[in-house]
């Protein structure tokens, strides 16, 4: 079984898993390394995604490509997702977590045993949370979104990622990234619009973006990104502060000068694949 090694990358052990089934033995900080993902920011309806947010099927395959194979993703109706994996040898989906809130998790299908379909929990190395989950059809049924997409692996021609595209995308997204937050936080905002931007806007820098930097060991950037996140802790989650400009709370230097240098790391990581 492979663990959890940084925060929020349950799809990413959770590729590790499937990827076991077929013989392939990696960690998840491996696929993440081998795939370049500290230097890669993409951006979405939602807003930007960073580190273990990138978890579609564009950026799996950029590790999987390599292997010979690739992501399938099939949306299934929540009644037809315990007969689908009956199919399957290895696969993930989310499930939702009992833990008084709207949180789902990803988890590794192994196979069925006594009409119970058991998955691995990907979680942390001694956690005290079950390595395993196992449910019947109908426990299933109430643990999935009514729209579930199911990942599996499949074969396919081995071929190289076009790292050069991804990351010249990069820059011109944290370019976009610093400029919307310094924005957002030059103008007055209640605490419930902060909230509505925690994921899209704050998230990226503040709390992925540190377990991006800590993996290729750059220590200045992480600690100044932690500062920064303290801030937004403290006046949006702790005291909720409501008519608000993060800008007198914010250090904007510095959160330019985390930009700036992260953009940085990514020219020169095209530098090294020219």
């Amino acid at each position: 079984m492979k663990y959890m090694t940084f925060n929020s990358s349950c799809s990413y052990a959770g590729l590790a898993n499937m990827l076991e089934k077929k013989g392939i033995y990696v960690e998840d900080y491996e696929i993440v390394l081998e795939m370049k993902l500290p230097f890669m920011i993409d951006k979405n309806e939602d807003g930007y995604i960073v580190g273990p947010m990138l978890q579609q099927k564009k950026w799996f395959d950029i590790f999987l490509n390599k292997y010979g194979y690739e992501i399938t993703e099939e949306w299934l109706d929540r009644a037809d997702v315990f007969d689908y994996l009956q199919r399957k040898d290895t696969a993930m989906l989310g499930i939702r977590m009992d833990n008084g809130r709207l949180h789902y998790h990803a988890v590794v299908y192994l196979g069925t045993e006594e009409g119970k379909a058991i998955f691995i929990n990907n979680k942390h190395e001694g956690g005290s949370d079950p390595d395993e989950f196992r449910f019947t059809a109908k426990e299933l049924q109430e643990r999935v979104c009514d729209k579930t997409v199911i990942a599996t692996l499949t074969l396919t021609e081995e071929k190289p990622a076009d790292f050069s595209s991804l990351l010249i995308q990069s820059i011109k997204h944290i370019d976009a990234l610093q400029k919307d937050m310094i924005d957002f936080c030059s103008a007055v905002h209640s605490n419930q619009e902060i909230l509505e931007k925690e994921y899209g806007l704050f998230r990226p820098l503040l709390l992925d973006g540190p377990s991006m930097m800590n993996l290729i060991g750059q220590e200045e950037i992480l600690e100044d990104m932690k500062a920064l996140q303290k801030t937004f802790v403290q006046v949006a989650l702790k005291d909720k502060r409501d008519d608000v400009i993060l800008a007198n709370c914010f250090d904007i230097e510095l959160l330019q000068s985390v930009c700036q240098r992260w953009k940085k790391l990514i020219e020169q990581e095209m530098e090294r694949i020219e």
